[in-house]
């Protein structure tokens, strides 16, 4: 289980009560809240944060239990929990944090030579401390780093090296460089603090240096609500010594430029991000950027494609060539800190509207764009425009800055826009070259409703100045001068050009296997388009895999949930095996189905569509499109029969996979989701031989906790997107072998051999998902279990496998009836191959078609058949051995008809079809 001190670092303990525990805050941003104890006339409850650390008390019940603390006293003294160690599961299950509980003591890990610098380092931190104070970092940013182990002292020479030499080394101070969770050491950057004696070299380190940044207090990081980006962790320091009392605020430090695209920087996701990073220094001579400005356009962009807003530090009134630490030193921390709260205002970050700045642009804009650029100014979540710009007055400066008046533009600011390749659906389920990509443009845009976080839309090209499209952000207070400002971003589209793939689950990508998940995604219509169009995977270890597999194992018999968890997860092997069967789940009244699927549900991020909501053709379409994570609809059978046909027919096309457009404006939707029916009577007769089967009735076991773990699925699609083709393709021939040598079925059996298909991809995928998790295949004996419902499964549908049995089953059921207008007769026939006379029903094939096709009362049975042609029924009649003889001619009410065949009555019983003579008459009425 994660420590208490994690949970402390990972969790805002603002949002833990006003989200989960439902306190009340007074009036104020910073007030206090109404205690939960009793009754509160005014709000008694503080809750702060002192050194990124949170606390609360309750000043109108000092002395209780629990009245003040850590979030641990706060959720059991809001009655959530009774004691620490049900508050500690509490909040692992409400933030979804993975409870890590080894399976054996871990052995004594070996330090690395990293860990054993930083141990020495942190023995004696006085000179440091005095090397850090003469840069003027305060005491407060020292004291918090020394406290949470980040800085120390290193004095190691070489003896191989002499002073003065590169390597020598002497002197320096370290800042030590951890993993943000959990905090382990990986490198120690040294920076001397006389770099004549190291041969000139300023800094050095010790450790990885690529995909790590520094930072003093981690807690603090995650606490904080503003995170400013630095080069150097001096720099880093010295934001923290601009802002002593200022908590919320952290400073990250990425170690160098080239970090930029190494770092995993989802921890930024929900903070306000200002990139501070030295673009006032001296231009390249070689490539004519500003390399810290040009690393500050990068991150921006790096940072946009994660949805997290990011804005730039204006540094036009820096010196040349200096950094934050210089600004510090120069003007002392609260001019610094005013300097660090100014952001730059020009619309496209990082690319200033006057010609001032030396050194290359971010892009190039022609003169008449670059005229009315400089007009357009943001804030964070707003846009404004210069509607007057005044001269100077007589008697002013001439040089002076001219006043500016500005009006509001729109109520929102555009972050970026970008153009999106979108992948084809083919390339995306094959991996085949793409010869059908589509352009659209993506707009990622920060309003003040959503505030730390990018809203991102996908625009057609022919709606990109559409200000209603546009309108759906926020209000725009002036269209015209709005759609000018659109006109000069489309300059931008280029940077941020990316290619995307709109799927989620395991998919192609340019040829490669790629995990996508919703964020990661580009539609016009996400809503309609996906039902897992803002899904983030479940993630967790090979634990909670082993974990979780061992609980579905124990709570239905006979491996029935465990086959319902291999079904679920194997479908992403849809986009390797080219299809996957769906499943029908039956079982009886409180046989456990609903529970089995709420367990389903939190386990790996299922969704089941009430049957409420699949009551149209297109509702049923945007539940299965542009996924291989599965759906499950509910209780099918109770919808009407038109919804059903419709909803058979989807499932038809969704076992591999079909590409439809709807609309006006023809959007795409990628059929591919394989889907759960679950019921008491699953009405897919036609289906079949695309689908698995779990029965649950009697089959109840030990029930899952509540507090079990969940299926790391993204780390499940990750081993699967290692996985080569045809190792997979190995695997599933494996599986079929098996399944043929142990089926039931004829081999000449064309739906049975089709079923047995469908029950080795289960296999395979049951085989693969052991192997990730460390458990044998043969685990709790799944692959016979699975086996026993195959052959079960074949025998009990042979006659259902069989258009032609559903169509004589209604022929049969409409002339017991009394319904069948046509004529037929009752009589007799001599087996030619037996000699014995057998009871026969002549009747004419293209009579019972015409028949169905033509009665009101059985127009939705019509619809739902897959033969309509008589000369194919009568093909099938004849395949299934029940016609006696072809053709007859008997005298039906004083009339001959011809042309008939005699259908077999005992043949035709071992299809369960049982005739019904009226009233033992031999001819029609």
């Amino acid at each position: 289980m994660a420590s208490i001190l994690e949970l402390k670092s990972r969790i805002d303990m603002e949002e833990l009560a006003e989200n989960r525990l439902g306190l009340k805050r007074g009036k104020g941003a910073k007030g206090n809240w109404y205690s939960p104890s009793h009754d509160d006339k005014n709000p008694s409850l503080s809750i702060f944060c002192k050194s990124g650390e949170w606390g609360f008390k309750d000043w109108s019940n000092e002395g209780a239990p629990h009245a003040k603390g850590s979030i641990i006293d706060l959720v059991i003294y809001c009655g959530k929990a009774h004691d620490p160690s049900d508050a500690t599961k509490l909040l692992h299950e409400w933030y979804s944090i993975p409870f890590d509980k080894p399976d054996a003591p871990a052995a004594p890990v070996e330090k690395s030579l990293a860990e054993h610098i930083a141990d020495k380092c942190l023995i004696d931190t006085s000179p440091a401390v005095e090397y850090l104070r003469s840069r003027k970092i305060g005491d407060a940013a020292i004291e918090a780093a020394l406290r949470n182990r980040a800085i120390g002292f290193n004095d190691w020479t070489s003896t191989k090296s002499k002073a003065g030499e590169h390597g020598h080394g002497g002197p320096a101070a370290a800042f030590i460089v951890r993993t943000l969770n959990p905090g382990r050491v990986v490198a120690v950057d040294l920076r001397y603090i006389n770099p004549e004696l190291n041969g000139g070299s300023k800094t050095q380190c010790q450790g990885e240096k690529l995909g790590f940044g520094w930072t003093s207090d981690i807690k603090r990081l995650h606490a904080a609500r503003t995170v400013y980006i630095v080069e150097s962790p001096i720099n880093a320091l010295s934001i923290e010594t601009a802002f002593p009392n200022e908590k919320h605020i952290a400073a990250y430090a990425i170690r160098g430029t080239g970090n930029i695209g190494t770092i995993d920087w989802t921890f930024l996701r929900g903070k306000q991000v200002r990139i501070c990073l030295d673009h006032a220094d001296k231009v390249h001579e070689k490539t004519g950027y500003r390399p810290g400005l040009k690393a500050a356009w990068d991150l921006h962009e790096k940072l946009t494609q994660m949805d997290i807003p990011a804005l730039l530090i204006d540094q036009d009134l820096w010196d040349e060539g200096i950094d934050t630490n210089d600004v510090l030193q120069e003007h002392g921390p609260f001019k610094t800190a005013q300097y660090l709260k100014k952001i730059e205002t020009w619309l496209i970050p990082g690319m200033a509207g006057k010609n001032e700045r030396d050194g290359r642009h971010r892009i190039f804009l022609p003169s008449h764009d670059f005229h009315a650029y400089w007009k357009f100014r943001v804030k964070d979540d707003h846009t404004q425009y210069v509607k007057k710009s005044a001269p100077a007055e007589e008697g002013e400066d001439p040089d002076a800055i001219p006043r500016l008046e500005f009006d509001d533009l729109c109520g929102f600011r555009v972050n970026a826009l970008s153009r999106v390749t979108i992948q084809s659906a083919t390339a995306t389920m094959t991996g085949d070259p793409d010869s059908q990509p589509k352009v659209q443009f993506a707009v990622s845009v920060q309003v003040p409703r959503h505030g730390v976080k990018l809203v991102r839309k996908v625009f057609d090209d022919e709606d990109l100045h559409n200000v209603t499209k546009w309108e759906k952000f926020g209000p725009i207070y002036s269209p015209a001068n709005f759609k000018r400002m659109i006109n000069i971003l489309e300059r931008t589209a280029e940077i941020g050009a990316r290619r995307a793939v709109n799927f989620v689950g395991l998919a192609w990508s340019e040829g490669q296997m790629v995990v996508n998940e919703g964020p990661d995604t580009y539609f016009t219509e996400p809503d309609k388009q996906c039902p897992y169009y803002n899904l983030t995977f479940p993630s967790g270890t090979q634990a909670d895999a082993r974990a979780v597999i061992e609980l579905f194992g124990a709570t239905m018999k006979q491996n029935a949930a465990s086959m319902l968890l291999a079904w679920s997860l194997g479908g992403h092997l849809k986009s390797l095996l080219g299809f996957w069967p769906h499943l029908q789940m039956q079982a009886n009244k409180s046989a456990g189905k609903s529970t089995l699927i709420k367990k389903l549900e939190r386990a790996i991020a299922f969704t089941m569509f009430s049957g409420q909501s699949l009551q149209t053709e297109f509702r049923l379409l945007t539940s299965v499109s542009h996924t291989s994570h599965p759906v499950g609809w509910e209780e099918l059978s109770a919808r009407k029969q038109d919804v059903i046909d419709k909803a058979v027919g989807l499932l038809q096309e969704t076992y591999q996979y079909t590409v439809t457009r709807r609309g006006s404006d023809m959007t795409e939707y990628l059929l591919s989701a394989p889907v759960l029916l679950a019921g008491e009577d699953v009405p897919i007769r036609s289906l079949i031989g695309k689908i698995v089967r779990v029965e649950l009735t009697g089959k109840k076991g030990t029930p899952i906790p509540d507090n079990s773990p969940r299926f790391p699925v993204k780390q499940w699609l990750r081993f699967l997107a290692s996985l080569d083709r045809g190792r997979v393709q190995e695997k599933f021939n494996k599986a079929k072998s098996y399944c043929l040598d142990a089926s039931s079925a004829a081999r000449d059996d064309d739906g049975a051999m089709r079923m047995v298909n469908n029950y080795a991809a289960l296999l395979c995928g049951w085989d693969l998902l052991t192997e990730f998790a460390g458990l044998p295949s043969s685990w709790n004996r799944l692959p016979q279990d699975l086996i026993a419902e195959m052959n079960s499964h074949t025998r009990e549908t042979g006659a259902d496998r069989q258009p032609w049995v559903w169509i004589t089953e209604i022929a049969l059921s409409e002339i017991a009836a009394g319904e069948f207008r046509h004529p037929y007769k009752w009589c007799t026939e001599i087996d030619p191959t037996t000699g014995k006379t057998e009871d026969v029903l002549c009747i004419r094939p293209a009579h019972i078609m015409d028949h169905i096709s033509n009665k009101p009362a059985l127009r939705d049975k019509w619809n739902g058949l897959p033969v309509k042609s008589d000369r194919v029924y009568k093909k099938q009649l004849d395949g299934g051995g029940v016609i006696l003889k072809d053709p007859v001619e008997r005298t039906i009410n004083h009339k001959r008809v011809g042309n008939m065949v005699a259908l077999s009555l005992s043949r035709m019983e071992q299809y369960a079809l049982y005739a019904t003579p009226l009233n033992g008459a031999p001819d029609s009425p």
